[in-house]
């Protein structure tokens, strides 16, 4: 075992280690979440397991992702960036037009009958794409980090405002990721308070949008996706009426009179707070979950609330695994990486992942407004378990890469004083 992983499994050991017990309790997870979505298989004809095999399928397609994505050279990472960024762009544009609609919202493309998200592929190839553009403009004696900022801009604020037409929080998460790595790539303070001001005000005025909005009909998710034909959801923001909603059932106070009380437009929140409150300190256990028949979605959106019900604070040890692969991603960063390049696409592609982990945990334990994000690896999707584990394959490549220019380093090193002794002789 030891020579087939020396040999076949590169970069660091311990992100690969982090992500098979990620996939491992992801599988064990949604045994436990899924069965509103069995049940419904059996009532089709199919077993009580098909959900569970389904997500297991994709589990293992994205570790086959990140054994193929690691092994290739750094070299053919790059070169494929610009495609892939036009290309997401492309099918992004297209989702509208050619998409379908779930539970109210249109971003997903049928493509033989796989429902794909292209958001997701615009995340990867929007962070790659800015992660090129800052290094350009890095440890040159004739430009600044500052130069290239109409560059950045223009690379981030396309698909974000693309993305928001339909997926607000999203957008938002983009935004957010963007700037992190412009702090990373050493903008000057002034130009970031700058762009801190405007997005302030630009937040602020979204928001104002929002609250102004015409109420419309409750939409509530069932536990099954409910396809529907892009023309159901039609006008400029679709999504405008769901996003007052959310807001509104979260920083309006709730009368006491309903405080307990189950209404169509409170039963995931409250649904969710139900599992929470359950799990106390060591929950009910691994597959007792009793809010998984009741919440909907509980096997995407609000995951980690049946985590909490079933094993109680012990879910924590989910985002340890997270802040352990934000460890060794700056460990990689500091002491192994030479590239501006390959640092900005690690900080960038780890910083995702982790901020999209908090907003998920967030919005379980009712610290912030339901967005739809999905828990990293965790959360039922096909699209979102491929391009996470697309991250880890990046970042491992980047990892293998570095660990192989350091050790020709240090043989070029042991070569040329091996010369200079022999020229001493």
């Amino acid at each position: 075992m030891q020579k087939f992983i020396s040999t076949y499994i590169k970069g660091d050991k311990i992100i690969w280690a982090i992500f098979v017990i990620m996939i491992i309790a992801s599988a064990v997870t949604m045994y436990s979440a899924s069965s509103s979505l069995a049940h419904k298989a059996v009532a089709k004809g199919g077993t009580y397991y098909a959900p569970v095999w389904m997500h297991v399928m994709f589990l293992l397609g994205g570790l086959a992702v990140v054994f193929f994505v690691h092994k290739l050279p750094f070299k053919y990472i790059m070169m494929a960036v610009r495609p892939m960024y036009i290309a997401s762009l492309i099918l992004l544009v297209l989702t509208p037009i050619i998409g379908v609609s779930v539970n109210g919202a249109r971003r997903w493309i049928s493509l033989f009958g796989i429902l794909f998200q292209p958001s997701e592929l615009v995340k990867v190839s929007t962070v790659l794409f800015l992660a090129c553009l800052l290094s350009q403009y890095q440890n040159k004696k004739d430009k600044t980090p500052d130069d290239g900022l109409w560059r950045y801009l223009i690379c981030l604020l396309v698909p974000s405002v693309i993305i928001m037409v339909d997926n607000l929080s999203t957008a938002l998460l983009l935004v957010l990721i963007g700037f992190m790595m412009m702090y990373f790539a050493r903008l000057s303070w002034k130009l970031l308070m700058k762009m801190i001001g405007i997005g302030v005000l630009g937040v602020s005025l979204v928001i104002g949008v929002i609250w102004l909005a015409p109420d419309a009909e409750p939409h509530v998710p069932t536990s099954e996706h409910t396809v529907m034909t892009h023309q159901q959801t039609s006008g400029l923001l679709p999504r405008l009426s769901t996003w007052k909603k959310r807001l509104s059932r979260f920083f309006e106070e709730t009368p006491e009179e309903e405080k307990y009380t189950l209404t169509e437009e409170n039963y995931q929140e409250r649904r969710a707070k139900i599992a929470v409150a359950n799990g106390k300190w060591f929950g009910l256990g691994i597959g007792n979950s009793v809010q998984r028949d009741f919440l909907p979605l509980a096997y995407a959106d609000f995951i980690f609330s049946l985590m909490i019900e079933e094993v109680g604070f012990l879910a924590i040890f989910v985002i340890i695994l997270y802040l352990a692969f934000m460890y060794r991603v700056g460990v990689l960063i500091k002491k192994q990486c030479n590239s501006v390049a390959q640092s900005l696409i690690a900080l960038g592609l780890s910083s995702m992942i982790m901020v999209q982990t908090y907003i998920n945990v967030f919005i379980a334990v009712g610290l912030a407004p339901v967005s739809g994000q999905p828990l990293p690896l965790f959360s039922r999707g096909g699209t979102s378990i491929l391009i996470t584990s697309l991250y880890f394959g990046i970042i491992l490549c980047i990892s293998k890469t570095a660990m192989e220019q350091n050790e020709e380093a240090k043989m070029q090193k042991m070569r040329k004083q091996a010369e200079s002794c022999d020229k001493g002789n």
